[in-house]
């Protein structure tokens, strides 16, 4: 299915619907200095200059999408964001709640320029942005992000040297305890 673009307005959507199993409770209620990873992806979307700001996988929230087939993981979510967002916006902004060392600057360039194609860092499907004009590969095709990004026109942008560390996945206590030592 096509989709025309018809504003350049960018919705942001916080991937938040996975079951957070090795990090042994709910990651979007996860602190981070001080704050929750929730709130603290939904405060980068925005400033990143997204319009608009969604969460993935919690429909019970006013912002909510709801996923179509729980556990099915992000990419299959993704689909179901862009479907629900329909053609209100250019594009979404993906961006999971467990990546808090990212700032709003990390954010920018997956968003300036052509609405039309994908962009994502290299070794880093997500964050990533898909415009709503997108024809969505068939669901049973997608296994992960970066399936489903390989089944668009994607740029890869690269990571400077040095930055990498930021683009890292908090998914254990462990972890956290990392990136906390990391600011």
């Amino acid at each position: 299915m096509t989709r025309a673009t018809k504003t350049r307005a960018i919705a942001g959507v916080v991937l938040a619907g996975g079951q957070s199993r090795r990090m042994g409770r709910d990651k979007a209620d996860v602190m981070f200095e001080g704050r929750k990873l929730l709130d603290l992806a939904e405060d980068n979307l925005r400033q990143a200059g997204c319009a608009s700001v969604y969460v993935s996988g919690r429909p019970e929230r006013t912002n909510g999408i709801a996923d179509k087939d729980t556990d099915q993981g992000p990419a299959h979510a993704m689909i179901d964001a862009i479907e629900f967002l329909g053609d209100r916006y250019g594009g979404a902004l993906f961006l999971p709640v467990d990546m808090p060392l990212l700032q709003s600057f990390d954010l920018q360039p997956l968003i300036s320029g052509d609405t039309n194609t994908c962009r994502a860092w290299v070794r880093h499907p997500l964050p990533a942005f898909i415009p709503v004009s997108a024809v969505l590969p068939a669901r049973d095709t997608v296994r992960s992000v970066k399936s489903l990004l390989a089944a668009l026109p994607t740029d890869w942008l690269v990571v400077e040297d040095g930055e990498a560390d930021r683009f890292a996945n908090i998914n254990t206590p462990a972890e956290l305890t990392a990136a906390l030592k990391m600011r």
